[in-house]
């Protein structure tokens, strides 16, 4: 039975899953495998009707829907109540198969696993706890003898944003680094007035910031800008020197920024969308197992070992 492959971002005209995207029709390509992409405009109500749309209009055909959630809460509820759930469910009853990209709640693959075994079911996402300790590591490596750090997350609830908050705080256990943890919601334009208000604030005025680490490059780079700002309004100069950490690493975006010195270091990830595809194919061609769990490592950029301390 001829296949085909269904990818579902939250918006491909971001950076982010833009590439998650294009990575995955590059490798389905080689593969001989068809594929159609579909942006959810960060619409949660688009991207449930896309994803039941192509379970229903391509009959008689092996399917998989390989999507990026929109609604990701890592929350204490049952993960029955979880949209994404739900949703996975109306396309799996239609034979098509269903593998979670980047991040989202693993309590769902065993139950849907155990549900509709006949499918492939599973996740490949990036490894956000070791995300956060590559980050602690970093924080170590620049500030020796501890210090005050800022740590600008997604979103609260996100299970990216958790992941890599939790992953951090168990690295800098011990390490007499003091974390204030703000949240820039994953957007540069959340970010950088959060920061700017932050260390304009009478409780923070005074203090002395040594490192601010950011979940994404996007709102490091907006960090960036918001410190400089407030070093010349508040006449505090040293915050333009404050070391900034980002995430994500895109080699036009994040690693550049790095390279270029607008940032300290940053995470790379390697995007779900290319290891996904080629994990489906060996499952379909070859009858290989699909992993429930794929967990996509990711690296500092530079690497930890060439992190040092400001000068003072």
């Amino acid at each position: 039975m001829e296949g085909k492959i269904g990818v579902f971002v939250l918006n491909d005209r971001d950076d982010y899953h833009g590439m998650i995207a294009r990575e995955a029709e590059i490798e389905a390509r080689r593969q001989g495998i068809e594929i159609e992409v579909h942006s959810a405009d960060d619409t949660a109500a688009k991207q449930a009707r896309d994803v039941v749309h192509f379970a229903l209009d391509n009959p008689g055909r092996r399917l998989c829907a390989m999507v990026v959630p929109t609604a990701d809460s890592a929350s204490e509820s049952s993960p029955e109540e979880d949209p994404m759930c739900r949703l996975a469910r109306r396309v799996l009853q239609r034979g098509c198969g269903w593998i979670t990209l980047n991040h989202g709640d693993e309590r769902l693959v065993p139950l849907l696993r155990a549900e509709f075994p006949a499918l492939p079911v599973g996740m490949v996402v990036v490894d956000n706890v070791e995300f956060g300790r590559i980050q602690g590591r970093q924080l170590r490596a620049l500030l020796p003898k501890g210090g005050a750090a800022l740590c600008v997350c997604g979103r609260p609830l996100d299970s990216a944003s958790r992941g890599r908050s939790s992953g951090m705080k168990e690295e800098l256990a011990g390490s007499g680094i003091a974390i204030e943890e703000v949240d820039g919601r994953w957007e540069g334009s959340i970010a950088g007035p959060i920061v700017h208000k932050w260390v304009a604030s009478p409780v923070h005025r005074e203090r002395e910031l040594h490192a601010v680490v950011c979940q994404n490059d996007e709102m490091a780079m907006a960090v960036r800008r918001a410190l400089q700002q407030a070093a010349d309004e508040l006449g505090r100069p040293a915050l333009k020197h404050v070391p900034i950490l980002g995430g994500d690493g895109l080699p036009t975006r994040g690693r550049r920024w790095v390279d270029e010195g607008a940032l300290t270091a940053t995470v790379c990830v390697t995007l779900s969308g290319g290891p996904a595809v080629s994990l489906l194919a060996r499952h379909w061609k070859e009858g290989a197992a699909l992993a429930p769990v794929t967990r996509l490592a990711p690296i500092s950029h530079p690497a930890v070992s060439a992190l040092h301390p400001e000068p003072a």
